[in-house]
């Protein structure tokens, strides 16, 4: 580090920096995604228990169609 000349902005890389990284960013951030991510899975689950898939619309659309047309085909049969 003696040749490189500090620049004032960026950190010095020293033994102490290195040691410590732990400490200053690492456990946070771990701690902070770990929540993140279950609160993710929280709310994925709230949002399947709650949304229909498009299997289920599709099949209830298609089963109000058949209720419809035998519907239509039982009033043509009492009109004939």
């Amino acid at each position: 580090m003696s040749d490189y000349k500090w620049d004032g902005r960026s950190r010095p890389s020293d033994d102490v920096y290195r040691e410590r990284w732990d400490e200053i960013f690492g456990k946070k951030e771990d701690d902070e995604l770990k929540e993140s991510y279950k609160q993710s899975l929280k709310n994925k689950k709230e949002r399947d228990d709650k949304e229909k898939t498009l299997h289920e619309e599709l099949m209830e659309g298609f089963e109000k169609e058949q209720a419809d047309l035998a519907k239509e085909e039982a009033e043509e049969g009492d009109q004939q």
